[in-house]
């Protein structure tokens, strides 16, 4: 599994998680999450390179949500076409939680 962490504009910080992420790299995803919430305005999670997310990544999804919303952030997840990440998202109901957005770009705009 990556991480990849960049800045397409001022004050954004998009994260993309490639491979496969579960329980054995959720805190390294936490952590990533909270240093980018740290110093951006609007934190971008894409999944759309995710070949598998488990309930721990879910988890840690839904409190970096919680933390973004509690320092005044905005926050979206992009699903892209992939559906590996959509349909566990779908599955566990917390789509609508998440600010999800087909693309980067959407994100960007919102």
């Amino acid at each position: 599994p990556t991480i990849e962490v960049s800045s397409p504009r001022p004050h954004v910080a998009l994260v993309v998680l490639a491979g496969e992420h579960d329980l054995h790299s959720a805190d390294e995803v936490q952590q990533t999450f909270d240093q980018s919430l740290a110093v951006c305005d609007h934190l971008i999670v894409d999944l759309s390179r995710a070949d598998l997310i488990d309930s721990s990544i879910i988890g840690v999804l839904l409190q970096a949500m919680k933390n973004a919303v509690e320092l005044g952030r905005k926050f979206n997840v992009v699903l892209g076409s992939v559906p590996v990440a959509e349909r566990i998202l779908e599955v566990t109901g917390v789509v609508p939680l998440l600010n999800v957005v087909p693309t980067v770009e959407r994100a960007l705009a919102a």
